[in-house]
């Protein structure tokens, strides 16, 4: 159950408040606003697990960063285009209501050949594959081909 002092959320309204009184089963939150509005407890989440579970931040551990420089060497040798394509997708993401979007430049390496792959609809693997010596395709003929598709699709 929640406490006087905890900040919740309700997920299904977007509403954040803390909490100023309990009766039963009803809890009562002050928004950031003043607002006083109140909810039934089954209908709120601890803002903090909220928050936790839809945290995309990279940890700094070795192990989450230890395929960065391939995925690096993949990015370097992109088109501009390609790069467009995926910042494009990023941005147009459906967003979770209360979690703040990030940043290109926030994303990690992964993160950005991520959205490079669900804006080009090429999986994460191809991309690395393309980019290795002798690979075929070769990541300037895969690029290639996917803009050439891109090219051949109609706009909304």
């Amino acid at each position: 159950m929640f406490k006087v002092g905890d900040t919740v959320r309700n997920v299904a309204r977007n509403v954040v408040g803390v909490v100023t009184e309990t009766d039963g089963d009803v809890v009562y939150l002050e928004q950031p606003n003043g607002c006083e509005v109140n909810f039934p407890a089954a209908a709120l989440v601890l803002e903090s697990a909220f928050q936790a579970r839809h945290d995309t931040t990279v940890h700094a551990d070795a192990a989450a960063h230890r395929n960065d420089a391939v995925y690096d060497a993949v990015l370097a040798r992109l088109y501009p285009s390609i790069i467009a394509m995926g910042r494009t997708g990023h941005a147009g993401a459906t967003r979770v209501p209360g979690v703040a979007a990030r940043s290109w430049e926030d994303l990690s390496s992964l993160q950005k050949l991520n959205a490079v792959s669900a804006a080009t609809d090429v999986p994460v693997k191809a991309w690395i594959d393309s980019s290795r010596p002798g690979a075929k395709p070769a990541i300037g003929a895969l690029q290639l081909s996917v803009l050439a598709a891109a090219g051949k699709k109609t706009p909304k």
